[in-house]
């Protein structure tokens, strides 16, 4: 099946559809049951994106990628089969230069080449001695360390080959709806360009982290009525102002229980929340659970 967006491709396709919380969400639960990583290449694989933490990745591939020339030899193959992919407009699945199990799922807009969804890097079978001593036989080239090989080996994962064709069938439906998604995301980029709509989401980016910035304020600020105002930015944005400046605040919030060591009070008024009940209730609505479980979760 080839995915399409309608509009014409513009070179932030790529950026849009890599950093995208959909593509997140989708390789972190795709992890959590399979075992298998997931990643986003431009069509020629001079970019990779992953949103797993490298402690995910497949041990034996960061061992082979260790060597450049290994490296160069997984690149190599990943461009080859990504443009078998694309040639033919469909997903498929293969097995890599080191024997591997691979997937390769191709995204167009209106026609063009865009992105290649990767995924795999499974054993084709059960791990074994046998299964060992073929892959040193296959990987002697790259005089990797013969222990080494063997224990990365034995941490990768497997899976049926009946359960890696519903991953790559799952992985295909997820396409078509990560292009569906990075369109409206389009279409309301293109609203958002009214001058006003421009104003008012600078002014909520220098003040979200204070008490303000209120509708009233910021109604003012672009030179319009509160009741003008609200209707305009809720037709444009698609939301409603007051739920904009909260879904800004969490983002914020997001980033910093992800990556600071900050204490949740501390970022709750970082973020231009005017009590911890109020951060609860908002983080709560629209993550589905507490900042001290989010937190929790990202570092586990």
């Amino acid at each position: 099946m080839i995915l399409r967006m309608p509009d014409a491709a513009t070179p932030a396709d790529f950026e849009l559809l890599a950093h995208s919380r959909e593509f997140a969400e989708f390789t972190s639960m795709l992890r959590q049951l399979t075992g298998l990583n997931m990643a986003i290449n431009t069509p020629d694989v001079s970019r990779t994106h992953c949103s797993a933490r490298p402690s995910a990745d497949n041990p034996l591939c960061t061992l082979i990628r260790s060597r450049p020339q290994g490296q160069a030899a997984c690149n190599a193959c990943d461009r080859l089969h990504h443009r078998r992919a694309a040639a033919a407009g469909k997903p498929i699945r293969y097995l890599c230069h080191a024997g591997l199990v691979d997937m390769a799922i191709p995204l167009f807009v209106q026609g063009r080449h865009v992105a290649t969804i990767s995924c795999g890097q499974a054993l084709p079978t059960p791990a074994s001695q046998s299964g060992a001593a073929r892959l040193q036989r296959r990987l002697a080239w790259l005089g990797l360390p013969a222990e080494r090989l063997r224990r990365a080996y034995a941490r990768a994962p497997y899976l049926r080959s009946a359960a890696l064709d519903g991953v790559l069938g799952l992985q295909n439906l997820f396409a078509g709806q990560l292009l569906s998604s990075a369109q409206r995301i389009r279409e309301l980029s293109a609203r958002l360009d009214r001058p006003e709509i421009v104003k008012a989401r600078a002014f909520v980016e220098r003040h979200f982290t204070s008490g303000g910035p209120s509708l009233r304020a910021t109604a003012a600020h672009v030179g319009l009525s509160p009741a003008h105002f609200s209707h305009v930015f809720s037709r444009a944005c698609g939301t409603t102002f007051v739920r904009h400046v909260q879904s800004r605040r969490v983002a914020e919030a997001r980033r910093l229980l992800h990556g600071s060591p900050r204490s949740i009070t501390d970022i709750c008024h970082a973020c231009g929340f005017g009590s911890l009940a109020q951060f609860n209730r908002v983080f709560r609505a629209f993550e589905r659970c507490p900042p001290s479980r989010f937190r929790a979760r990202r570092t586990a």
